[in-house]
């Protein structure tokens, strides 16, 4: 049996294990001004119309991706709901003279798992255009019956940054499921009502 806090330790060390060997870029004090998102485009089982929005930081040094639907849980006559998925596109604006990458991912959730059951968070982030991606898993074993909080430090695919002074697209895809003999359910928004995910950004002249 794995305690919550042993859950939590192991996930941030896959990870930083995960996470690309590459040197931090040179990163601007200051962020640019006039930053948009200017269009969401989401779908998939974990993320159905009206069910997802995202909200960029005042000081752009961050945007904030909500679910309120995406949940995958499993019984022992029902495993067609053990896996949910979801493909979010932002069409991000950006002036002259300033680009942008993804340093840091915040997840947090809601987990209820009983005996032998597996839920597996698998996040790929992407630039629209680019063949790097970054992928990582975090495992969270049952039993447990709480919120969790998982911070992970990683680059967008090979350090990659946005395109300079223009629109980029970011593509961000998301499974959660469940495996294992038993119950259990998953959802990316904590019992108590907070925030999913928090996207850290940093930018630079370019």
């Amino acid at each position: 049996m794995f305690s919550f806090i042993r859950e939590i330790t192991s996930l941030v060390a896959v990870a930083a294990l995960l996470a690309p060997a590459l040197a931090v870029p040179t990163v601007a004090i200051s962020t640019p001004p006039d930053v948009s998102i200017d269009k969401i485009i989401y779908g998939g089982t974990g993320c159905p119309r009206n069910t997802a929005s995202v909200n960029l930081a005042s000081d752009k040094q961050s945007f904030t991706a909500y679910f309120n639907r995406f949940t995958a849980f499993i019984d022992t006559s029902n495993i067609r709901d053990a896996r949910k998925f979801c493909q979010l596109s932002l069409a991000i604006d950006t002036p002259p003279g300033w680009q942008f990458t993804v340093v840091q991912t915040s997840f947090t959730g809601y987990a209820s798992l009983g005996p032998n059951v597996v839920a597996t968070h698998t996040s790929t982030t992407y630039f629209a255009g680019s063949t790097d991606e970054q992928s990582f898993s975090t495992p969270i074993y049952g039993p447990t019956n709480r919120d969790f909080s998982v911070r992970s430090t990683s680059i967008v695919g090979t350090g990659g940054w946005s395109p300079c002074g223009t629109q980029a697209l970011l593509n961000i895809k998301s499974e959660l499921q469940l495996s294992g003999e038993g119950t259990g359910a998953i959802r990316e928004v904590k019992a108590t009502g907070n925030v999913s995910r928090i996207y850290a950004l940093q930018w630079r002249t370019c």
